[in-house]
């Protein structure tokens, strides 16, 4: 399949998959039944600013620690995470778009644990619908990025630019740096961002 060029075509081809089929549904649904629940209040915002917060932070070190971990021998064995074989095929076949976008049964179990954990930690039913909309819509955009950033289409904003050009630059420059999507700053926050040319 042709790499889509237009932002129309990335979001045709983005929604041709699983994994985004099932966090769009997951986040109409959270959003129909948060207008049904009483107005947003304090806590509301509380938990929208701590996913704000959370996200950027565990993409890096799940992206740095989990996806990019190498293989341990322990005596005679070798372990290697599942997580970690899949994210190497991504980087040897970069190109192949599906392989941009997590499992659809993976973002399945996710968005069972996501609801379990806000039916559990939420002090009501109202702020946990909004805890599972900020938290789906932070996983949607997180693939959303990913997945425009493996295609031909040149973004429009300084911001989808500078995540498109670090992101293609940890691909085929050093994949070492530059483990962030949502916060670009991040990875300079953390040692592993820097300009093109000092990453080698």
């Amino acid at each position: 399949m042709k790499p889509p060029i237009t932002l129309l075509g990335v979001a045709r081809a983005f929604l041709r998959y699983g994994s985004p089929r099932v966090l769009t549904a997951q986040l109409l649904v959270a959003l129909v039944v948060r207008c049904f629940l009483p107005a947003p209040t304090v806590r509301d915002a509380v938990v929208v600013i701590a996913v704000v917060v959370y996200w950027p932070l565990q993409e890096w070190f799940l992206h740095w620690g989990v996806l990019h971990a190498k293989p341990r021998r322990m005596g005679s064995r070798t372990f290697d995470s599942r997580a970690a074989k899949k994210h190497r095929d991504h980087h040897e076949r970069p190109h192949v778009l599906g392989t941009a976008l997590l499992p659809t049964p993976t973002i399945v179990l996710l968005v069972v644990v996501h609801l379990l954990f806000w039916r559990l930690v939420a002090p009501t039913a109202a702020v946990g619908c909004t805890g599972v909309i900020a938290l789906g819509g932070a996983a949607l955009l997180y693939e959303w990025i990913h997945f425009s950033t493996h295609t031909a289409y040149k973004p429009k904003t300084r911001y989808f630019r500078t995540v498109r050009i670090n992101h293609l630059m940890h691909h085929f420059r050093n994949e070492g740096h530059w483990y962030s999507f949502t916060l670009p700053a991040l990875d300079d926050w953390l040692g592993t961002g820097g300009a093109p040319t000092s990453a080698r």
